[in-house]
């Protein structure tokens, strides 16, 4: 009986195994569980041709590299085909499936944690459920890491092991290969406005003006910087404000008008009112609370 079928025979999971295969369990401590990412099974597989696993649930999220060969992998909303070289990652809390066309060597991690899914939903969107890197090196180690540590009964160091899980789902995300050369142009123009903010919040920064700066069309610019960001352009120059605000406040005793005309605030009494709304107390009162003692210049 494969791992799978141990602790949840009652998830609907129906796997047909009879490869070779090598696999450990972990249980996380409840400060892993509670703080950081972490691995609950991992091991190395040798699926032969027509093996499959196929569950409507089983709650922990996948990563999966496959060395050789190639596999059929299907959500609720999606089927593709990974072959060697790929990754393939799955959110196990929905049905899926996995069966190899063919001889395939696989080595695998299901992991959880507080942000877990939101990783997997931001890798989804912008790579799918299986995906190839241009350099996999990276994140192919730290999952090997990951392995190598339970198959050699290593101490466990579970800030470390949360730490090689963030670096594989960052990799993934930081990596431009496989994303289509008008998203990627796209991706990258966003990026250099969100710096142009951040340079400039001393200066109006109207939709109008940031959209013509990366030559886009203000409909356009809203939808794809909200894509990316979360924040419409209005909302994130605001938040992008109050953040400089903020740490002007506390990191300085420079006076609030001062504050005003460095974050982009056309009077003082626009600030106050937008500072109290957001933050529920005056910008004076935010700084008496956080025991500011900086000097005129800031700190660090």
């Amino acid at each position: 009986m494969d791992i799978n079928e141990i602790e949840y025979a009652d998830a609907a999971s129906h796997l047909v195994w009879g490869g070779d295969y090598d696999y450990y369990i972990h249980t996380p401590s409840k400060v892993a569980r509670d703080t950081f990412l972490y691995p609950l099974q991992t091991g190395m597989f040798h699926y032969k041709e027509g093996m499959k696993a196929e569950r409507t649930r089983f709650d922990s999220f996948l990563i999966m590299y496959l060395r050789d060969g190639s596999m059929l992998v299907r959500t609720k909303d999606d089927e593709v085909t990974a072959r060697g070289g790929d990754f393939v990652l799955l959110d196990c809390y929905e049905y899926h499936r996995y069966q190899a066309l063919e001889p395939t060597d696989a080595i695998w991690l299901h992991f959880d944690g507080g942000y877990a899914r939101a990783y997997c939903e931001l890798i989804h969107e912008r790579r799918g459920i299986a995906f190839a890197l241009r350099n996999p090196a990276y994140a192919l180690n730290q999952l090997a890491r990951i392995y190598e540590t339970f198959r050699n009964g290593e101490r466990i160091r579970e800030p470390l092991l949360g730490k090689y899980i963030v670096d594989i789902l960052c990799e993934m995300l930081a990596e431009d290969n496989g994303i289509e050369p008008a998203r990627r142009k796209e991706q990258d123009d966003i990026r250099r406005v969100m710096s142009y903010i951040a340079q400039h919040l001393d200066e109006p920064l109207t939709v109008g003006e940031l959209a013509a700066a990366v030559y886009m069309g203000e409909y356009a610019f809203i939808r794809a910087f909200k894509a990316q960001t979360g924040y419409t352009p209005h909302a994130y120059v605001a938040q992008a404000r109050l953040d400089a605000a903020k740490y002007m406040l506390v990191n300085s005793q420079v006076a609030l008008k001062e504050i005003c005309e460095a974050c982009g605030f056309s009077t003082t009494s626009v600030f106050c009112a937008s500072f109290r709304k957001r933050m529920g107390v005056s910008p004076l009162e935010f700084r008496r609370r956080s025991g500011t003692t900086a000097g005129a210049s800031g700190t660090s």
